[in-house]
């Protein structure tokens, strides 16, 4: 029961915590993401942003088959739905921090896509300078998921994996793609630090997310960007040698809103 809780919860705040992803056909969507946010604007609703791209064509499909593909799989990879914890961090540091925004995207992508969070584990746990090829992308898959691709679908998922880290700046080339660490912008610290705190992180522990350690970031530059956001308004965060404590208040409302829903769902499921 309390796995099952734990699980409503990381959903209620916007964590895909099925098996699977979009990366088995497609890579996080970066530039379709920047156009959709361009088009439709930050305060956009959720059925204005559906609208923007299977009504308005603002993606430039060439069908209506395509323009809901695309929805769907950007609705996958980020919610799409203002509404939506995990969406609503993206949005408000998307807007206030243009150099994070592919670091903002691989962050919202990992929560939300069970495929690219495993895979690209031990992508990240390489020392610079290793080179990282698609048949190297390929095996890991198939060590942690075995016999559960066909090959054709791994192939298609280990190259749109290191598409995205390619994206992102954890991978750098075109055929030959070596790891190569990133330089996190604010926006992108603090919003790791928010999807840490999302899930539950407190303390020492939020140092200790996978968001975090996705940005290459040693603790002590990780703090000073932290402390930055903080001086920028962005989060708040108290800090007593390297343990931190943090707090989001602009992205409040819409966390209460979603734990309201759980507790009103589960005095529902109660009384039943």
């Amino acid at each position: 029961m309390a796995s099952t809780l734990d699980s409503i919860k990381l959903q209620a705040m916007g964590f895909m915590t099925r098996s699977g992803g979009v990366h088995l056909s497609r890579t996080m969507m970066l530039a379709e993401l920047t156009t959709l946010l361009e088009w439709a604007g930050t305060e956009a609703s959720r059925d204005q942003y559906q609208a923007a791209i299977c009504e308005q064509n603002c993606l430039a499909k060439p069908s209506g088959r395509s323009r809901q593909l695309t929805a769907r799989h950007l609705t996958e990879l980020y919610g799409l739905d203002p509404a939506n914890p995990i969406f609503a961090g993206l949005l408000y540091f998307w807007c206030r921090d243009v150099e994070a925004r592919p670091l903002l995207a691989l962050l919202s992508a990992t929560a939300r896509d069970s495929l690219l969070r495993g895979a690209m584990s031990e992508i990240l746990q390489q020392p610079p300078g290793t080179t990282i090829t698609r048949d190297w992308t390929e095996q890991h898959i198939e060590a942690c998921w075995p016999e559960r691709f066909s090959p054709a679908t791994r192939r298609s998922a280990a190259q749109n994996i290191n598409g995205t880290l390619t994206k992102s700046g954890h991978l750098r080339g075109h055929v030959k793609k070596v790891r190569t660490p990133v330089e996190p912008a604010t926006g992108a610290v603090a919003y790791a630090l928010y999807i840490a705190w999302l899930q539950g992180g407190r303390g020492e522990l939020l140092l200790q997310s996978p968001y975090c350690k996705l940005l290459d970031c040693d603790t002590d530059h990780f703090l000073a960007l932290a402390a930055s956001a903080s001086s920028r308004g962005w989060m708040v965060m108290r800090r007593v040698d390297s343990v931190i404590d943090v707090d989001f208040p602009a992205l409040a409302p819409v966390v209460n809103s979603a734990m309201s829903e759980i507790q009103a769902n589960t005095a529902q499921e109660e009384m039943l």
